[in-house]
């Protein structure tokens, strides 16, 4: 029978032998649940950031809402100055096209009947002319007059007789001219102005038509990144609702 001395001995070395997983009378401890099977831990730092993309999305609405507000005055502005363009051609093509007909309707025949009466003056002044350098010099043959008077008397008649014909040249030339140069021209600068008048209305229209959708555009994607900008608050206010309670 084995002494007490010898038991002591002997029963380190059996520990050993059954290894750190059995106890003195054999039975396993409980082990470690495995690393996958153990619930994830919750990040403390969630509900912050949260919180911190919240504050910039707030920041990035309140500058969307002042950009907003920025654009309507902008928009208000753009409208009164296409509007104003607008109306200022159409005063212009109106005003054009009242400038080309009272130049045909009056200008015109008043200025050529001015004409007439300036050659039909000159007309009648050479023919007097004429009649009466005739008429002294039937006069003056008789020999009573002396020959110096006779003579001084028709130079006199022939050149206001010269002068009067010269006149109805030019009142002819002048009436030519304003028939056939002035007053074609005149009318072919009032036609152009009001083309260029119907032009620059046109286009002043053209340009309210596109300013008018240019700034429904940019209204629209206003109100889109707002309306956007409003539903991710709402979604990382709901998430930060949700972290906070799962503290």
């Amino acid at each position: 029978m084995p002494t007490l001395r010898a038991l002591l001995f002997l029963l380190p070395l059996a520990a050993c032998q059954t290894g750190p997983s059995s106890s003195i009378d054999g039975t396993q401890p409980p082990q470690p649940a495995p690393a996958a099977q153990q619930a994830p831990a919750k990040d403390p730092d969630e509900a912050t950031k949260l919180e911190k993309e919240l504050r910039q999305k707030q920041r990035e609405l309140d500058e969307a809402t002042a950009e907003q507000r920025i654009n309507e005055l902008a928009k208000q502005e753009r409208e009164r100055s296409v509007a104003t363009a607008a109306e200022r051609a159409a005063d212009d093509k109106v005003r054009a096209a009242e400038a080309l007909k009272v130049f045909q309707d009056d200008e015109r025949p008043r200025e050529l009947e001015e004409k007439q009466l300036e050659l039909d003056q000159s007309t009648y002044r050479a023919e007097h002319q004429k009649d009466e350098l005739g008429e002294l010099t039937a006069m003056y043959e008789n020999d009573e007059f002396a020959a110096a008077t006779k003579e001084l008397v028709l130079k006199r008649g022939r050149r206001e007789l010269e002068v009067a014909e010269r006149r109805l040249a030019l009142a002819k030339k002048s009436m030519r001219h304003a028939e056939q140069v002035e007053m074609p021209r005149r009318e072919r600068e009032l036609r152009r102005k009001l083309a260029d008048a119907e032009i620059e209305h046109e286009k002043a229209q053209l340009a309210a038509k596109k300013a008018a959708l240019e700034l429904d555009l940019a209204q629209a994607k206003a109100e889109h990144r707002l309306t956007a900008l409003k539903e991710e608050i709402e979604a990382l206010q709901a998430k930060l609702a949700k972290a906070k309670e799962a503290k």
